[in-house]
């Protein structure tokens, strides 16, 4: 029987979001068939630098493979086996002064590369898929467009006894906006803060609860206005009622690859705006509220239309069927048939 490696070394603690695609994959193989091919996880012992896993561990191993998937952008210079390589985003090529030097410079020299050596390269919208084409000179057919899914779970519309009870232990009182995500420069928490400090002049009892870890520094947060909370990275099974019993989940980041945060909020019933960038227009736009990117002014005008309660009550039902749409089952079943139709070319 023909064996799937899959690189599984974003698995392990601390997990980023990489780990979040892995997750959803490995989910969704649990529950299709694939009786001609057998996939197996191979993790380093403890966390390494992922230059190092990649370029050298992985390369020396790679001849034991029959296909080697990798979750992380990039795979070995000289891999002995096939390769299917997963593109989230192309996000350090285009804008490299959102990251740190060197780690920019060679990461995206390592995805060009990369890029034109893999036999396969998967990724989730077709906004990425053409970039991907134009700046790693990829040719358009050795390209998978699979939109990611959501694990229902964990991510559903939950009763409001579990909202009020979540909101409870947290401290939260209602009214409250929700931003949830890695929080670093291109996902809009400046945005964020000059908008919702507008709307308090509005509606003084609204407050700010942002989820995640902050990868950036982020001056406004060194010293918060009063009505920001900060919870860092909370467990998955509270974000659904978090995304519930929000008055409204942003998404104001400046360019994605994605966006799984956002989907998992729409599963959940949340009522969300959103940056009118190219991958929230492709996947979600029917469900969400759209606001031009960049503009606090427009974030919030985006934050009052959900604010009414008849809009609000309408994008949330809304939003559970979009994401009814988005299955990691689906999204299993062709990577398998990629798998399959790898192995047989190469057989």
């Amino acid at each position: 029987m023909t064996t799937v490696t899959i690189d599984g070394a974003c698995l392990l603690p601390p997990r980023a979001g990489i780990a979040r695609y892995l997750e959803g994959l490995l989910a969704g193989l649990r529950h299709v068939s694939a009786d001609d091919l057998d996939v197996e996880i191979l993790q380093p012992e403890t966390r390494r630098r992922t230059v190092r896993w990649v370029l050298w561990d992985l390369q020396r191993a790679s001849s034991k493979f029959d296909l080697l998937h990798l979750p992380f952008y990039y795979p070995p210079l000289s891999a002995r086996c096939p390769v299917v390589c997963a593109i989230h985003d192309v996000l350090v090529l285009e804008h490299p002064e959102w990251f740190p030097r060197p780690w920019a410079d060679v990461t995206a020299r390592l995805i060009r590369h990369g890029a034109r050596r893999a036999e396969a390269i998967v990724t989730a919208s077709q906004h990425v898929a053409e970039k991907i084409e134009a700046l790693c000179r990829v040719p358009r057919n050795r390209i998978e467009v699979m939109p990611y899914g959501v694990d229902f779970r964990v991510f559903g519309a939950p009763p409001q006894g579990e909202i009020d009870a979540i909101l409870a232990h947290f401290g939260i009182e209602a009214p409250f906006v929700m931003q949830m995500g890695s929080f670093e420069r291109r996902r809009g928490l400046d945005l964020t803060l000059e908008a919702v400090r507008e709307i308090q002049i509005e509606t003084p009892a609204m407050t700010l609860v942002l989820v995640g870890e902050a990868r950036d520094r982020v001056e406004d947060l060194a010293d918060p206005p009063p009505w920001v909370r900060f919870l860092g990275r909370v467990d998955d099974a509270f974000l659904p009622a978090l995304f519930a019993g929000a008055a409204a989940v942003i998404s104001p980041s400046r360019d994605e690859g994605f966006d799984l945060p956002l989907l998992e909020a729409l599963a959940c019933g949340g009522a969300v705006v959103a940056s009118d960038i190219e991958v929230h227009r492709e996947h979600f736009e029917p469900a969400v509220v759209l606001f031009e990117s960049g503009r606090a002014d427009a974030l919030a005008e985006g934050i009052r239309k959900v604010l009414d309660s008849g809009r609000s009550e309408a994008l949330r039902h809304g939003a559970v069927e979009h994401a009814g749409h988005f299955s990691w089952s689906t999204v299993a079943e062709r990577h398998l048939n990629l798998w399959r139709r790898l192995v047989n070319n190469a057989g």
